[in-house]
């Protein structure tokens, strides 16, 4: 079954693709200038090589910004004409990339796929209207298969990374955010090496119309944890300071994985922060 990679030349398209090769996988990684193995825009007439018949896509086109007609267009109008030309030309399969943004802020229980929906930002009010036309979609005879994944945060590709690499271009310290007991916020992070790991194994399993599934790994970590593991791997410049958690930072945000540990073999590491620390290395190295 041929796989293709929408928008290969981005973060987390590029994460996938990265690892498809290293993996020897034959998959194609669509972008829209040169480098990727097919130059393709979304205004373009479609192509074979970018919507194969009987094949598996990977949706990795999108904008996370503050622009509403930037997230109109990259989240919503490009996953329709997708959805569409993928009908057209008999694809079997889309996969498409949604966030744990979704959900909002919803509680410190682990939030499964059945958790009401409740952004709180135009990029995660995106990703909702995403999915319902997705499942809209999926309700048409002739649709592909379709699997959408809430995608917690990767290593290396999250905003803590973002904030970071700012703080240390400018020789600032980041705040960390502590409650009153000393602790640190949690939350459910994936490295990228184990994110392509369970995109190369829903691939080929594509569901009876559609699915929904929470991506992280199984263990939850606390973001000191997180900065420790970068500044030793990833981030030797980076410093931070403590400072008192704002009354609308949660706890912990977790997600459910019960899921997704159905469909995918996910191993577990007595230190995870480290463990997906090392994957950015990796990842980042030549």
């Amino acid at each position: 079954m041929q796989t293709v990679i929408l928008g290969a030349q981005g973060q987390l398209g590029g994460v996938l693709h990265r690892h498809a090769r290293r993996a020897g996988l034959d998959w194609t990684g669509q972008g829209r200038r040169a480098g990727a193995d097919v130059i393709w825009s979304l205004q373009d007439k479609p192509a074979e090589a970018v919507f194969p018949e009987n094949g598996t896509i990977i949706n990795m086109i999108g904008y996370a910004g503050p622009d509403e007609d930037a997230l109109q267009q990259a989240n919503i109008d490009a996953t329709d004409r997708i959805l569409t030309l993928a009908k057209a030309h008999g694809v079997a399969h889309v996969i498409l990339a949604s966030s744990a943004a979704v959900y909002g802020n919803a509680g410190t229980a682990p939030i499964t796929e059945e958790a009401p929906l409740s952004p709180l930002t135009p990029y995660a009010d995106s990703k909702v209207r995403m999915e319902a036309l997705a499942q809209a979609a999926a309700g048409v005879a002739g649709s592909p298969a379709i699997t959408i994944l809430r995608i917690g945060n990767v290593a290396g590709s999250d905003a803590l990374t973002t904030i970071a690499r700012r703080r240390i271009a400018a020789g600032a310290a980041m705040d960390l955010h502590r409650f009153a007991d000393g602790t640190a916020p949690v939350r459910s992070y994936i490295g990228p090496r184990d994110l392509f790991d369970v995109v190369a194994a829903l691939a080929p399993q594509p569901p009876a119309a559609i699915r929904t599934v929470n991506v992280a790994a199984p263990d939850p970590v606390p973001l000191d944890h997180v900065m420790t593991a970068y500044k030793t791997h990833v981030l030797p410049d980076l410093v931070w300071q403590d400072a008192p958690a704002p009354d609308s930072v949660p706890k912990r945000v977790i997600l459910s994985i019960q899921a997704l540990r159905a469909l995918v073999d996910l191993p577990s590491a007595s230190d995870y922060a480290t463990h997906m620390a090392r994957q950015v290395q990796e990842d980042i190295s030549p």
